[in-house]
């Protein structure tokens, strides 16, 4: 008990009890009236250093809540870790002049934020930082043709700022702008219950957490995806704070919930089968790796990114000169369907890589030679199998080119094989429909990240099983997958495998990246009370700040570059 007293009287004032018959806290206010407190209720304050109570409950989040009985053993709880989340690989044509000449691919699962509960499809991404969904006061087109997250039909939502602080009903909230890849999205705070699982014969773990909702996406890549928004996987650098990370949110839970610091990640790739790709929450599935785990320490992990140290890069039984200064790492991406290659190296793996093939032949069964990244005590290992196309390009068609980024070189995976090789050098390549092209793309990212990183996208995923362990420092699992792509051909199903999950035989894959390449925050330096005008104005109230609320206020921004590579 904690008992405040008068320092001269030495009358008691405040007493604050805690009855373990009752399972409850009582506070007592001098002789006025006992108030119980059930404990999950006031729990969350133990542990934080107090210097305001209510100003503490209200600029910070509680931990992981697991929806389990209060009283529920240890050793059950733990039975319910991992939590298995199915993923349906999509595959959207990439159509020109009325003809598809290629497919872009994710990989996402089912979540559920506030209550009631609103339903979205998710990219569950390693190489990003933030739960992100569209927004009903997104007007843009690719928030129209996807769920919408209305935060006032939910009864555990708060609209706060980046640093935590609330937002008044008469008030601006700070707006975060984050570029992936291939996209962009702008979005305001709202703290959030987010909660994955539950399905049949599952526990369903639920975090509250930041989540940026969105109020603009780009067309591209979200116009075109069946998925909805992104749950960011990274360590805590790549999000705005570390209450914005659900991951932290997860392993930052009440202890004695039995989930572990860690996540595994299966991926099936293109292969057809009965095998169904999922995320492992609080632990890994071991059904889904057939050798032991392969542990490498990340790098860099200040930089927000799992990323682990190349100390070699072998094309066949040739070593890359590239990786001598120490300068090669790895980004392993759950949100990039290709295997990225420094940019100014793209014409080593080009060169050595594109082979030709008979005609029927399908090119990931071709003879050619293995691409090895040999990392701290392991050496990751792909063959035809897992880093080339299915199929040839159609004539005409260059390894994977996305329009709306042809030529650009920003901070991010330039997309666009045209791009990078030149016009001349690609028509070359590929001037045969004959050629079996590699699924490669060039990054170009400057330092502190590069210049020589690569991401290791579904190419490698789909060849290893992955586990990411939160705990310090931080380091990730690599295991043969127990994949058909592996040899395994006739693995079941997991119980709980979603019933869209489809796979697609694509003759050649577009480039897709949710990679985070950049982070800027507009932070509200004038928090007064806004103008209470309507949402639809015109001339210079136009360009006002509008907020979800649909009210009006002069512009009072001071946009803060978190991060920009």
């Amino acid at each position: 008990s904690v008992i405040i007293t008068d320092p001269v009287s030495g009358t008691a004032h405040v007493a604050f009890y805690y009855l373990p018959a009752m399972q409850r806290f009582v506070l007592h206010v001098a002789r006025a009236a006992f108030f119980v407190f059930p404990i999950v209720e006031i729990c969350v304050c133990f542990g934080i250093s107090v210097i305001d109570d209510e100003t503490v409950l209200l600029q910070r989040n509680i931990g992981a809540v697991v929806k389990s009985p209060p009283a529920r053993p240890a050793k059950e709880s733990d039975d319910r870790w991992p939590i298995l989340v199915p993923l349906r690989r999509e595959s959207v044509p990439v159509v020109r002049n009325g003809k598809t000449i290629s497919f872009k691919t994710s990989y996402s699962g089912k979540i559920s934020i506030g209550r009631p509960s609103q339903d979205f499809r998710v990219v569950f991404d390693t190489g990003s930082g933030h739960v992100v969904v569209p927004s009903t006061a997104c007007m843009s087109e690719s928030c129209l043709v996807h769920a919408q997250y209305n935060m006032t039909a939910s009864s555990t939502c708060t609209a706060v700022n980046v640093d935590g602080t609330v937002v008044g009903p008469e008030e601006l909230g700070d707006q975060a702008t984050i570029g992936y890849g291939t996209g962009k999205v702008t979005g305001e705070f709202v703290r959030e219950q987010v909660c994955v699982g539950g399905g049949v014969g599952q526990a369903e773990a639920c975090v509250e957490v930041g989540v940026v909702m969105a109020v603009e996406m780009t067309t591209q890549p979200f116009k075109a995806f069946n998925f909805d928004g992104i749950l960011g996987m990274s360590l805590d650098g790549l999000a705005v704070s570390p209450e914005f990370s659900f991951v932290n949110r997860l392993v930052g839970g009440p202890s004695g919930s039995g989930a572990a610091a860690q996540f595994g990640v299966f991926l099936t790739g293109d292969a057809t089968g009965d095998v169904g790709s999922e995320i492992a929450l609080g632990g890994y599935n071991t059904d889904r790796v057939l050798s032991p785990l392969s542990w490498v320490p990340v790098a860099k992990k200040e930089l927000g990114y799992w990323q682990v140290q190349i100390k070699e890069v072998r094309i066949g039984n040739v070593t890359l000169d590239m990786c001598k200064d120490g300068s090669c790492r790895g980004i392993v991406d759950t949100g990039t369907s290709h295997l990225g290659v420094p940019s100014k190296r793209l014409k080593d793996f080009t060169s050595a890589l594109a082979l030709d093939r008979a005609e029927g032949q399908d090119c990931r069964d071709i003879d050619g030679p293995s691409v090895e990244l040999v990392v701290e005590g392991f050496t990751l290992s792909l063959t035809p199998k897992n880093y080339m196309r299915s199929l040839s390009p159609p004539p005409g068609a260059a390894s994977g080119v996305q329009d709306p980024l042809a030529g650009k070189s920003f901070g991010a995976p330039a997309v666009a094989a045209e791009a990078a090789l030149g016009t001349k050098a690609a028509s070359a390549a590929y001037a045969s429909n004959l050629k079996c092209a590699p699924r490669i793309m060039p990054v170009n990212f400057p330092a502190p990240l590069g210049p020589n990183i690569f991401i290791l996208g579904e190419p490698v995923l789909s060849r290893y099983y992955t586990v990411y362990d939160w705990q310090q420092p931080p380091r990730i699992g690599f295991g043969l997958a127990a994949s058909p792509q592996n040899g395994l051909a006739s693995l079941p199903k997991p119980d709980n495998e979603d019933p869209d999950e489809h796979h697609n035989d694509e003759p050649v894959l577009e480039v897709f990246s949710l990679v985070q390449v950049s982070l800027t925050v507009s932070v509200v330096s004038y928090r007064g009370p806004r103008a209470g005008a309507p949402r639809a104005v015109s001339g210079a109230a136009a360009n006002a700040y509008t907020d979800p609320c649909g009210v009006v206020a002069p512009p009072a921004i001071h946009e803060e570059p978190l991060m920009a590579l």
